[in-house]
């Protein structure tokens, strides 16, 4: 549950946090404070996942020819290509993450590694995912049959 910091105590060892309901918490109790974070949104999230997956399929950009077949990896490795590439651009310090960016900046993020990484780089004409993804609603997921292509198991490295 969010609550709003009212009060700071002078030694700053003690804050008085005011919630728009009740808690479950009773005195005495440890709890984990930290901050609300600005993150890309829900649709933001799907949106990327869904890209990376079609990327990777052999009926999308058939990344697999390049040896990626895990959505978790090609999302690591674009990091690591971002970071070295647009370090300065967006501030990126030790650990970078994703899901730290806000709606625009990982809207930015998104753009990057569509034109500079996937269009530019592997050559891939991802002109086929913005279709569908208009065909489809803004992945609104209603139509069973793109759903079973978006949930079509990866064939997997032949190792």
């Amino acid at each position: 549950m969010l609550g709003k910091v009212t009060v700071i105590q002078d030694d700053q060892k003690a804050i008085f946090i005011v919630f728009p309901g009740p808690i479950n918490i009773k005195q005495g109790e440890q709890v984990n404070v930290t901050r609300k974070r600005k993150q890309r949104t829900l649709k933001q999230n799907r949106m990327y996942w869904a890209y990376l997956t079609w990327c990777i399929h052999p009926q999308g950009g058939n990344l697999q020819e390049q040896g990626h077949y895990s959505t978790d990896a090609l999302h690591e490795n674009i990091k690591a290509w971002f970071k070295d590439k647009h370090k300065e651009d967006f501030g990126i310090q030790e650990r970078f993450s994703t899901a730290e960016l806000d709606r625009q900046k990982f809207k930015q993020f998104f753009d990057i590694v569509n034109l500079e990484l996937m269009i530019e780089f592997f050559e891939i004409d991802t002109s086929g995912f913005w279709k569908d993804y208009e065909k489809y609603g803004a992945w609104g997921m209603a139509d069973q049959e793109f759903r079973a292509w978006m949930d079509e198991e990866i064939p997997r490295a032949p190792f």
